[in-house]
């Protein structure tokens, strides 16, 4: 793959991911109605959990790429650097306050 292609999907992917993280914990938000059977609330959860886990993986992803596209495409590299980490230190500075 070339490095500018691989710059491009990194953008993409870090995108997607944070969408795909963010759903993957927002959806287990809230109590559910007591009606609801058991199984269905566990369905849900195992749901969540593999979106969640798709948005990671796509978030790790996307630094990777980042990484092995750095020689070639240092701004959009840099760009999508930023879009991994900045999302993360303000989860981490607000989590905390």
């Amino acid at each position: 793959m070339k490095q500018s292609s691989a710059a491009n999907l990194a953008l993409l992917l870090v995108v997607v991911g944070w969408f795909l993280a963010f759903y993957g914990v927002a959806s287990q938000m809230g109590d559910p109605a007591p009606w609801v059977p058991h199984e269905q609330i566990q369905a849900c959860h195992r749901l969540s959990h593999i979106i969640l886990s798709f948005g990671v993986l796509g978030v790790l992803s996307a630094l990777w790429f980042s990484g092995y596209s750095f020689s070639a495409a240092k701004i959009r590299a840099g760009i999508c650097l930023a879009l991994v980490f900045l999302p993360l230190v303000a989860f981490l500075v607000w989590g905390f306050w």
